[in-house]
C-alpha cells in the first residue's frame, strides 16, 4: 500500500469515527478478526500505534494478541532479531522499539561526561552493550560494560599511538595506521587476555570487520587485496584476487565463506562480479557476473562517496552498505545482500532537503537492517535513512545542558570541509543503544524497552532550551511511552 493509500485510509478512519460519535456504525470495529489481521499487514508500525489512539475500541482492537502476533515476525526482521529472541517479550514493546528507531525517539536518555577527552572520535566505539574509548595518553583503553557497570582497562603495548578501535561481542581491536601499513592488536574482552598482534603492509586505513573469530581486512579505497586474520590460529590469509571496486562483502564464519562484490561502473547498467571464497585460505569456490539494475539512474563510480569503518554492517544473513552521491546531496544509495536468498538489491533513498557531503566526516551508523543514522552538523540534527520507505528525514538534535562547549554556532561548520574533528558530533551504536558524542561527553539513547540500565557516572538527560526552533509531536511521544498493549 503506498502513501496515497495511507492518506485515504486515515481520512476514511477519521470520517467513520466522526460518524460513530453521532451514534452511527463503526465499520472497522465490526470487521471479522481475520480481515483485520489482513488489513494490518498493509500498515506500518507508526500507523498501528496511531490507530490505538483513535478510540478505546480501536485501542482494544489494534493492541489485541491476534493483531500483534501477526506483525511480530516482520517487526523482529526489521530490528534484525531472530524469532526466538521474542519468546518472553511483549509484541507491542518491539513495535514501539522499532518506531522509536525510525523517529529517533528513545525510551530513555542519559548524559555521560568524559573526564578524559579522546582527541578524536575514531577513539570511541560501541558494540553489543559495551562502550569503549582511548585515553589521551594513548596507553590505556577504557571499556565500559553498560549491562554490569564494570570498567576494564586494556593497555596499548605497541610503540605507535592507537588511531582507532574496533569492537565485537568478543574482541577489541586497537589499530595504528602508518605510511607503511597498519598494526593491529587484538584483545579478548571476556578474558581480558591479549590474543595477538599483526602488521598489515601496504594497506593504509584498512576497513576492518569481525565475523566471530575472523578479522576481515579490506582495502580502504578501491584497489587492493583482502586479508583474513584468524584469531584462533593467529594466521593471516591473503586473497590472491586484486579487487577493483569492492563495494560490499558478506562473511559467514559458520559456513567458512566470504562473498564479495566487485563493481565495474563504466558500462550501463554496471557489471558486478560476485565471488564466493573460503574465509580461511582464500580459495575461490564460485564466480558469476551479472548486471545490476539502477532503476533508470546513471551513476559514475567516482561520484559515489564511501565512508570509513561505519559504512558496513551485517545482521545475521544480511549485509548492508551505503554511499553518498557527490553530485546529488538529496540522494543516497543503499546496497543489501541477502545471503540466504543469494540476492543483491539496491534502494535509492531520497531526502526532501539536501544533506551536505561533509557531515561528521561522512560517517554512517547502521542501527537496524533498514535504518542508518548520521549526524548532520549543517542542519543541526540526526539524519535517518530508511531503506524500507526509500526516504531520509532529519530530526533535530537536542543538546544536554552540560554540553556547554557545543553551542548552536559549533553545530554549523564553516564552508570549508576541514573542520576540526573535536568540533563535530559523532553518532554510533546499534539497535539497542545509540551514542551521540560531542567534546563534552556522550548522550546515550536507549531504544529497547528491555534494556535501560543505570550507567555509572551517567547523569539524567536535561534538555537545553530549544528556544522554539523545533516543534515536537507530543501526541506521538505519548503514544510511544504509553504502557498500553
Amino acid at each position: 500500500m503506498n502513501k496515497g493509500h495511507y492518506s485515504k485510509m486515515e481520512n476514511y478512519c477519521e470520517e467513520r469515527v466522526a460518524v460513530a460519535g453521532r451514534g452511527k456504525h463503526d465499520i472497522v470495529s465490526s470487521l471479522p478478526l481475520e480481515l483485520l489481521v489482513h488489513v494490518v499487514d498493509f500498515l506500518d508500525h507508526i500507523d498501528i500505534i496511531q490507530s490505538q489512539r483513535v478510540s478505546k475500541r480501536w485501542r482494544s482492537i489494534f493492541s489485541s494478541d491476534a493483531i500483534l502476533k501477526s506483525i511480530l515476525p516482520r517487526t523482529l526482521a526489521a530490528l534484525g532479531l531472530e524469532t526466538t529472541n521474542a519468546a518472553s517479550g511483549n509484541p507491542m514493546s518491539y513495535v514501539r522499539w522499532l518506531v522509536g528507531l525510525e523517529l529517533a525517539r528513545p525510551v530513555k536518555k542519559v548524559f555521560l561526561p568524559l573526564s578524559t577527552k579522546p582527541s578524536m572520535f575514531d577513539r570511541i566505539a560501541y558494540y553489543s552493550r559495551r562502550l569503549c574509548w582511548i585515553m589521551p595518553d594513548d596507553e590505556n583503553v577504557v571499556l565500559l560494560n553498560l549491562e554490569t557497570g564494570e570498567k576494564s582497562i586494556f593497555r596499548n603495548d605497541i610503540e605507535l599511538p592507537v588511531d582507532r578501535i574496533q569492537l565485537s561481542d568478543r574482541y577489541l581491536l586497537l589499530i595504528s595506521d602508518g605510511c607503511g601499513g597498519s598494526a593491529i592488536v587484538a584483545w579478548n574482552v571476556h578474558t581480558a587476555q591479549k590474543v595477538g598482534t599483526q602488521e598489515i603492509y601496504s594497506t593504509l586505513f584498512p576497513v576492518l570487520t569481525i565475523a566471530e573469530d575472523k578479522v576481515i581486512i579490506t582495502p580502504r579505497r578501491d584497489r587492493g587485496h583482502i586479508s583474513v586474520w584468524d584469531l584462533q590460529s593467529n594466521q593471516v590469509y591473503e586473497f590472491r584476487n586484486y579487487f577493483i571496486d569492492l563495494y560490499l562483502w558478506h562473511a559467514d564464519a559458520g559456513e567458512n565463506q566470504l562473498v564479495t562484490f566487485d563493481f565495474n561502473w563504466y558500462p550501463y547498467p554496471p557489471k558486478v562480479c560476485q565471488a564466493r571464497w573460503t574465509l580461511t585460505g582464500g580459495e575461490l569456490l564460485h564466480e558469476k557476473q551479472f548486471r545490476l539494475s539502477l532503476e533508470g539512474r546513471r551513476v559514475n563510480g567516482a561520484d559515489l562517496l564511501r565512508t570509513w569503518n561505519d559504512w558496513y554492517h551485517t545482521y545475521g544473513k544480511e549485509s548492508i552498505t551505503q554511499f553518498l552521491l557527490e553530485s546529488d546531496p538529496h540522494t543516497t544509495m543503499n546496497l543489501r545482500y541477502d545471503h540466504s536468498a543469494d540476492r543483491l538489491s539496491l534502494r535509492w533513498l531520497v531526502s526532501s532537503e539536501p544533506i551536505p557531503e561533509h557531515s561528521s566526516w561522512d560517517r554512517f551508523t547502521s542501527v537496524a537492517p533498514h535504518i542508518v543514522y548520521r549526524c548532520v552538523q549543517q542542519l543541526k540534527g540526526i539524519a535517518i535513512y530508511n531503506a524500507a520507505t526509500g526516504t531520509t528525514t532529519v530530526h533535530p538534535y537536542q543538546l544536554d545542558i552540560r554540553e556547554r562547549n557545543l553551542t548552536g554556532a559549533d553545530l554549523l561548520p564553516p564552508s570549508h570541509p576541514s573542520l576540526e574533528p573535536e568540533s563535530y558530533l559523532r553518532c554510533f551504536g546499534d539497535r539497542e543503544v545509540i551514542c551521540v558524542a560531542s567534546k563534552d561527553g556522550i548522550q546515550l539513547w536507549f531504544f529497547s524497552p528491555g534494556f535501560m540500565p543505570n550507567v555509572p557516572d551517567a547523569e539524567p538527560f536535561h534538555a537545553m532550551e530549544d528556544r522554539g526552533r523545533f516543534k515536537k509531536n507530543m501526541e506521538l511521544d505519548n503514544a510511544l511511552q504509553s504502557p498500553s498493549g
